[in-house]
């Protein structure tokens, strides 16, 4: 009982004077909560409407017919583009395109209701900027969809006039129809897609810096690591006491911005909210210990957030959100495993979005838990290290 007592005596005392450093850093306590949350805020504005809405387009039509006046109505009635501009020629077209003022042009050529009727195959062309890969894709989609529309019910119309039912000539136009479900996403929302998987990946940033800034002051400091060391009175105590208010303040902010996504922003949950919070501390925990690690191993200051910075920056291409892993070279494979927050990122796509049952997501939580025992005992070593270089350096001055 006296044992635990001390012990908890040791937490408590590393843990206020941790209180004390962040109170007396105002950037320190911004960097902590309002930051993180403004930052959600910012992005959750962006992606409020889910799915990107009415992307300008321009149409070139030559043809001045009934049958292009339709086509420019369907592909305007689809609710991811909208008509903005009529060129005249495509040459306006174009430079409405290089311009920026329109993500896709399209032509309809002269003659085509005239070779429509006359059996022949117009062809209209679509012009996209696919530099811009998600409004590009998004364009392409939604007109190719519209204009295939159009097309199917020309054909339909053609075989019915010639003396076919309407039964027979939608299954001679469509022989082998396909059927597709879009599982998990299928609105295919950005508020799940991205959203959802930037926020983690910038508050892996905060969380390693902030635990690496905690590490690098008391390293730099006139007492160094010693005092530190001292009020924990273990390596475990000091550490856990340091890095325990991050650790609070952190996971408030995570399940804050999962209590918006899950509450007003009105994404669907469909896993299990005991294991949801059980991965989740185990990521705030593994990029804690990744932070104080660089803190331990760096000259200083600058190098230790330098580093935090060079290792979680560009993280969110090596997740797999947007660029499947499978088709990674070894070195971003590598990467992307060292990083805690692609782990956690395929544990919550498995058990919120799919559902998954816990041992298909055990491989990805056993390598998360991995990566805080390795980097935990990572910090805990060069602890131990500095805190026995301490003693030789009093001996030195004392002589």
């Amino acid at each position: 009982m006296a044992r635990r007592a001390h012990l908890m005596a040791g937490f408590r005392r590393a843990f206020l004077a941790e209180l004390r450093q962040i109170g007396a850093r105002p950037g320190l306590m911004f960097m902590l909560a309002p930051f993180p949350l403004l930052l959600f805020a910012l992005l959750a504005a962006v992606f409020q409407l889910g799915l990107p809405r009415d992307l300008p387009i321009a149409v070139v039509d030559q043809d001045h017919s009934t049958l292009s006046r339709q086509m420019v109505r369907i592909v305007d009635a689809t609710p991811e583009v909208a008509v903005a501009h009529e060129a005249s020629s495509l040459s306006e077209g174009r430079q409405l395109l290089l311009s920026g003022e329109a993500y896709a042009v399209v032509l309809i050529p002269a003659r085509t209701e005239r070779d429509v009727l006359a059996g022949r195959r117009p062809e209209v062309v679509l012009f996209y900027n696919n530099q811009y890969m998600t409004p590009g894709s998004l364009v392409a989609r939604s007109v190719g969809g519209a204009l295939g529309t159009v097309a199917a019910g020309i054909s339909i119309e053609a075989r019915v006039a010639r003396g076919a039912d309407v039964e027979s000539a939608s299954q001679a136009v469509t022989p082998v129809p396909v059927r597709q479900s879009a599982l998990f996403n299928p609105s295919l929302e950005y508020v799940q897609f991205l959203l959802a998987a930037v926020m983690p990946t910038v508050l892996q940033i905060f969380i390693g810096a902030s635990a690496a800034l905690s590490f690098s002051r008391d390293r730099q400091g006139v007492a160094g690591l010693g005092r530190s060391l001292r009020l924990g009175g273990t390596l475990m105590r000091t550490a856990a006491g340091k890095l325990a208010p991050y650790t609070l303040t952190y996971l408030l902010v995570l399940w804050g911005a999962d209590a918006l996504l899950f509450g007003p922003m009105g994404v669907r949950f469909g896993g299990n909210l005991a294991f949801h919070v059980a991965y989740g501390f185990v990521f705030v925990l593994a990029s804690q210990m990744l932070g104080a690690a660089a803190a331990l191993v760096a000259r200083d200051t600058v190098s230790a957030l330098a580093a935090v910075g060079v290792i979680t920056g560009p993280a969110f291409g090596f997740t797999g959100i947007t660029f499947p892993r499978l088709s990674m070279n070894g070195f971003s494979t590598v990467w992307a495993d060292l990083l805690p927050v692609t782990h956690y990122l395929e544990l919550r796509t498995d058990n919120i979005l799919r559902g998954a049952p816990f041992e298909i997501s055990l491989p990805a939580f056993a390598s998360l838990t991995a990566l805080a025992l390795i980097y935990g005992g990572a910090t805990l070593l060069l602890l131990w290290l500095h805190g026995r270089r301490r003693p030789a350096i009093a001996v030195e001055a004392g002589t």
